[in-house]
């Protein structure tokens, strides 16, 4: 299935865990308001996300942790997906 480009940053982070089946805040470091856009998709449009935790070292040496979010029905994605870049792209 061949999905439009987003339009917007919710429908940037659902069409890459469509497409690589994952997010985390390493992936998306650039983008502010990430964990709000994922709690959205969570609670709002229902997506199904397991969290892994991952640990690593921040760039002074210390160690520090956070969630990679994991998509559980490829599906239910898609189907909002199109709903939210649909109707993003139609309010513009």
């Amino acid at each position: 299935m061949k999905l439009q480009k987003p339009n917007s940053d919710k429908a940037t982070i659902l069409y890459h865990l469509i497409k690589y089946g994952s997010v985390s805040m390493k992936t998306f470091s650039w983008m502010e308001g990430y964990r709000t856009r994922v709690s959205e998709l969570r609670r709002k449009y229902e997506i199904a996300l397991k969290k892994k935790k991952k640990k690593t070292t921040n760039r002074f040496g210390r160690g520090m942790h956070y969630y990679e979010h994991h998509l559980v029905n490829k599906d239910h994605a898609i189907k909002v997906y199109e709903k939210i870049n649909h109707k993003e792209k139609c309010v513009k």
